[in-house]
């Protein structure tokens, strides 16, 4: 299809199209926690240690953080504008391994609903070298391990849910930095200078679902688009392993769409499209998985398995009001909930139920 058919697919503006330029003198997008917050994140986790942190209500988290309640709404906001924040001063060195995830998941009840991040339905994910060897190469896509497990540096994506949170508990010896680039303004260099792409990326592509499909689900997802076009927006879906990972399960890429996201994966690396940062203890991070990739420079670790770098990471889903309801069901759902994946704690213990009750049948 000739970009000439395309009329609708112009250059757009808004605050979730950004360079890191914008960013040289404004630091709206870091927030500081006060003393007093800071104070009542240590109470309510004492307080709550000793339960599952999946126990807690919502209702709790904001009678016992409700310092936080201004906070989360302007962070809610900025997230769904600009596309991503950064929390700053979060006491992790005043509270134990419990009470660290007991604060981070009642933060995130204050901004909207957790849900499992993988086969084991893990609700919070820690991220850490587990010694995988990750790669972007066909035959590394096929081995089912995801990148979050290695030190490697990872390529720009976005992950599958509405938002993706990581709290850092300690950072590595050296590297691991973490890059955030707009996707709306990818879109834009695309758009102006490399029209020929957009049909490839329109149409999208088949993910791969790493073998943590239940097994009456396909192992690849449908076609989900890398850009979908709204009225006065753009959102995006894009994981180069999983599409890699899927083009093995049915055929290879054409030269074609290999192109197309060669020239995605370009843009996104130029320095004047990355906003970078460095993790430090208690640092929350916060992006919009619709509007911003992200991506990690690789990393070297400690010795001492105690120092070594790791981070809680949080899927969070906000909700069906405008922009995330907006979203059609392949954009929103097909890369993120199957098998254990993307299923809220009321939905995951629903399914647990069902499935004791199978197997009590069974025997």
């Amino acid at each position: 299809m000739p970009h000439h058919h395309l009329p609708m697919h112009s250059s757009i503006k808004g605050p979730s199209v950004w360079r890191p330029a914008d960013f040289e003198k404004d630091t709206s997008w870091l927030h500081v926690l006060s003393n007093s917050q800071s104070a009542q994140l240590i109470d309510a986790a004492r307080k709550w240690e000793g339960r599952d942190f999946r126990s807690i209500e919502q209702t709790e988290a904001q009678q016992s953080l409700n310092s936080l309640i201004p906070l989360a709404n302007q962070i809610r906001s900025e997230v769904e504008g600009r596309g991503f924040v950064l929390v700053r001063g979060v006491p992790v060195e005043k509270m134990n391994a419990e009470q660290i995830k007991l604060a981070y998941w009642a933060m995130g009840l204050l901004l909207g609903q957790g849900l499992t991040q993988n086969a084991k339905a893990d609700f919070l994910c820690p991220v850490t070298d587990m010694g995988v060897d990750f790669g972007y190469s066909g035959i590394k896509s096929q081995e089912n391990v995801r990148g979050y497990q290695s030190k490697a540096d990872l390529n720009y994506h976005c992950d599958p849910t509405d938002v993706v949170s990581l709290l850092c508990v300690r950072k590595a010896l050296s590297g691991g930095k973490s890059s955030i680039v707009s996707t709306p303004a990818i879109y834009n260099e695309i758009v102006t200078n490399h029209p020929e792409h957009l049909p490839i990326l329109l149409r999208g592509f088949h993910y791969d679902r790493k073998a943590e499909q239940w097994p009456n689900e396909a192992s690849i997802t449908e076609r989900i688009p890398v850009f979908v076009r709204h009225k006065n927006r753009v959102s995006s879906r894009y994981a180069r392993s999983y599409i890699l990972g899927g083009a093995q399960k049915t055929q290879e890429l054409t030269a074609a769409e290999n192109a197309a996201i060669d020239c995605f994966d370009t843009i996104a690396r130029r320095a004047d499209m990355q906003l970078q940062m460095t993790f430090e203890p208690g640092d929350i991070q916060f992006v919009n998985n619709f509007t911003v990739v992200h991506g990690r420079t690789a990393y070297e670790d400690h010795a001492d398995p105690s120092l070594r770098r790791f981070l809680w990471r949080l899927w969070l889903q906000f909700g069906d009001e405008s922009p995330w309801g907006e979203e059609s069901e392949s954009m929103r759902w097909a890369f993120a909930r199957f098998g254990n994946l993307g299923r809220s704690i009321s939905e995951w213990q629903k399914l647990t139920a069902a499935e004791n009750q199978s197997i009590a049948q069974a025997n």
